[in-house]
């Protein structure tokens, strides 16, 4: 027989059952209830039977549904606390899908070269600024803590709640020391034009493109060159020119149209072979028709510096004066070859930033004589060109810093440091001591 205590309490709508702790706690009774009713059936013991069969039928009936109609009881609270521990490692799988397996040391990735040139930049002593769109997120926090370790400003950045940040998985090869990259790019939005102008040109004497976001791109150099020509009135004989230097890398034919607007262009390999070039002499003078010229009959002008590097085989350069070329410093032994480019890319253009602002220093102590001259002689003899995109360039050297035996430094410490770079991992060790 049973006894009252072990009377569940129902609610107002009959849901007692319907809870998982409901379930238990009825199981739980029942148990509890059965085992009392047996003890007294074999003492031959009666007890008042308070608890209806209708709560038993209903308890089955709900049961069944839930575990599927099965005979077994429910487990019971004690059987519900154990654990089971696994015990191992935990890991994150980055997976990409490609059309084929990547040849080695290729790379598939849409740069991010700006931002490895910056921390280049900062160990070696520069001042510097990335410009780029960034990403909410958990991605954010961690980019915005290492760009700020290497002293990297960030201010002008434009933020954007989504998508997430760019990706790419790099696969080092020790045997070999080539590094195979493949990349993943959500649709991030590239850098706008409304974003760029935002930015003080009187704070930057020199300016870096990667070879991507052509259209928008050619607008923000076609901005600089108004900047640039309005340097030449005597209202704004004090502000320094700002040169414009670019990076073709990846082989794209539109990257061509930045040629004819830049004052020193970084060739890449890849973009090199893209064009049916096998060395760095055929690329030099393959490309050179296209670069923006000069009225070679005035010392003022100047061709654009063309820099040609070719991994192992060094870098060539072509100038106004000839042919130079560095060898490559390869260290006994690669250790990680990513960003050896950018490093090659960043160590030249400090190098020839320095000498830049050398000059300026030197013609400010002269800037009583020379300021008149200078600036009545640019705004006589400056040319106009009208061009692809129908971007206005003025003809006139933002370059008369550099000479051959300036370029031939500039391009032997590229070299160097790319070296150095190669041999450890990461970039730590190229901070200028």
């Amino acid at each position: 027989m049973f006894n009252n205590k072990y009377q569940p309490e129902l609610n107002d709508n009959n849901n007692y059952y319907t809870t998982p702790y409901g379930l238990q706690q009825t199981y739980n009774q029942l148990s509890t209830i059965t085992n009392t009713y047996i003890q007294s059936s074999d003492n031959k013991t009666t007890t008042t039977n308070s608890i209806s069969s209708s709560h038993i039928e209903k308890f089955v009936e709900i049961y069944e549904k839930i575990v599927g109609g099965s005979s077994s009881p429910p487990p019971t609270a004690e059987i519900l606390k154990p654990k089971i521990l696994c015990v191992g490692l935990v890991c994150i799988d980055i997976v990409q899908t490609v059309k084929n397996f990547p040849e080695e040391d290729s790379d598939s990735r849409c740069s991010g070269n700006a931002s490895n040139d910056c921390t280049v930049l900062s160990l070696l002593g520069s001042q510097c600024e990335f410009l780029g769109t960034l990403t909410g997120g958990h991605h954010l926090a961690f980019l915005q803590d290492d760009m700020e370790k290497y002293n990297i400003n960030y201010s002008h950045c434009p933020r954007l709640k989504n998508p997430s940040c760019l990706i790419p998985t790099v696969i080092l090869s020790l045997n070999s020391g080539t590094r195979t990259i493949l990349h993943h790019n959500p649709n991030l939005p590239e850098l706008s034009f409304d974003d760029f102008k935002k930015i003080k040109f009187d704070d930057y004497s020199w300016i870096y493109f990667e070879g991507r976001n052509i259209s928008n791109v050619l607008t923000m150099i076609q901005y600089i060159e108004d900047y640039n020509k309005s340097c030449l009135t005597f209202e704004n004989s004090d502000c320094s020119k700002i040169t414009i230097s670019v990076e073709l890398e990846k082989p794209n034919s539109e990257l061509l149209d930045l040629l004819a607007y830049a004052d020193v262009v970084f060739l890449a390999k890849d973009f090199a072979q893209s064009r049916g070039c096998n060395n760095m002499s055929e690329t030099l003078r393959s490309i050179t028709r296209d670069v923006k010229s000069g009225d070679l009959r005035n010392i003022f002008f100047f061709l654009a510096t063309i820099i040609c590097a070719w991994g192992d085989r060094g870098t060539m350069t072509k100038t106004p004066d000839g042919i130079i070329q560095s060898p490559a410093f390869s260290p006994f032994k690669i250790v990680d070859s990513l960003g050896a480019g950018d490093t090659f890319i960043a160590a030249v253009i400090h190098y020839l930033n320095y000498i830049k602002s050398m000059s300026i220093n030197n013609d400010m102590k002269n800037e009583s004589k020379s300021k008149e001259i200078k600036v009545t002689t640019d705004v006589i003899d400056c040319q106009k060109i009208t061009h692809n995109k129908d971007i206005e360039s003025s003809e006139y050297s933002k370059t008369a810093f550099i000479n051959q035996s300036v370029l031939q430094s500039a391009i032997t410490f590229g070299c160097q440091i790319a070296g150095k770079k190669i041999s450890h991992r990461g970039y730590d060790d190229l901070k200028s001591k």
